[in-house]
C-alpha cells in the first residue's frame, strides 16, 4: 500500500510542479469573473442565435404553408359540396357500370 501511496505523491507532485498556483494579486478576482463572464456571454450568444435560427425557419415554415398548402385545400371544395351518399356514389361509379342500363348517366 506504501508504494501506491509513493506513487500518489510523486504524481501529486509533478502536478504542481506543471501547474503552478497563481500569484495573488489585486486584480486576482475581477480578471477571475472576467473570464467567467466572456465565457457565460459566448455561451448565452449560441443559444440566442440557435433560437432566433428556430424561430425564423417556424415562421418561414408557416409562411409557406398558408401561400401553397391552404390555396390548394380551398380549391378542393368541389369534392366537399355533394351530400354523404353523393360522394359513396362519385368514388364507387365504376362498381355499378355493369349493372346500370346503357342510356343511364347517374
Amino acid at each position: 500500500m506504501e508504494r501506491m501511496d509513493d506513487k500518489l505523491d510523486a504524481l501529486w507532485a509533478e502536478y504542481r510542479e506543471a501547474l503552478p498556483d497563481p500569484e495573488p494579486s489585486t486584480n486576482f478576482m475581477p480578471h477571475l469573473w472576467k473570464k467567467i463572464e466572456t465565457r457565460r456571454v459566448e455561451t448565452t450568444s449560441v443559444f440566442r442565435r440557435l433560437a432566433q435560427i428556430c424561430v425564423m425557419a417556424t415562421l418561414a415554415l408557416t409562411l409557406l404553408m398558408s401561400v401553397v398548402l391552404i390555396p390548394q385545400l380551398q380549391g378542393n371544395e368541389v369534392a366537399y359540396n355533394g351530400s354523404y351518399v353523393d360522394v359513396l356514389a362519385d368514388q364507387h361509379a365504376n362498381d355499378y357500370a355493369d349493372i346500370l342500363p346503357v342510356g343511364d348517366t347517374r
